[in-house]
C-alpha cells in the first residue's frame, strides 16, 4: 500500500504537540494496519465524508481528527484539525 501526505496535511499537522503528533501518527498507523488486513478499523469513528471523492475521516481524539481519501492501493492524507477545519476544508475542497 502507498502512502501520501498532502503539503495541507503537514501545514496542519505542524501546529500539534509532540503528544499529539505521536496520537495521529498512531491512528494512522492504525488505520493502515486494519486496510492491509481488510478489516474495518475499531475506535476511530471512520465516516464517510463525500462517497464521490472517497473521503473519509478517522477520529484521533475528541477534538482531532484526519481527512484521508482511499482508492485502490493509494492511502492519501489531506489535513488533519477539528471539526471546524475540515468543514472549512470540505467547503473549498
Amino acid at each position: 500500500m502507498k502512502v501520501e501526505y498532502k503539503a495541507s496535511f503537514y501545514r496542519t499537522f505542524d501546529k500539534y504537540s509532540m503528544e499529539e503528533q505521536d496520537n495521529i501518527f498512531s491512528t494512522i498507523k492504525h488505520l493502515i494496519q486494519s486496510i492491509e488486513r481488510k478489516q474495518l478499523p475499531k475506535g476511530l469513528g471512520m465516516k464517510l465524508l463525500r462517497s464521490k471523492s472517497r473521503l473519509w475521516e478517522a477520529r484521533v481524539s475528541d477534538d482531532i481528527r484526519v481527512v484521508f481519501r482511499y482508492q485502490g492501493d493509494l492511502l492519501e492524507f489531506g489535513i488533519v484539525g477539528n471539526h471546524n477545519e475540515i468543514k472549512r476544508y470540505l467547503r473549498n475542497f
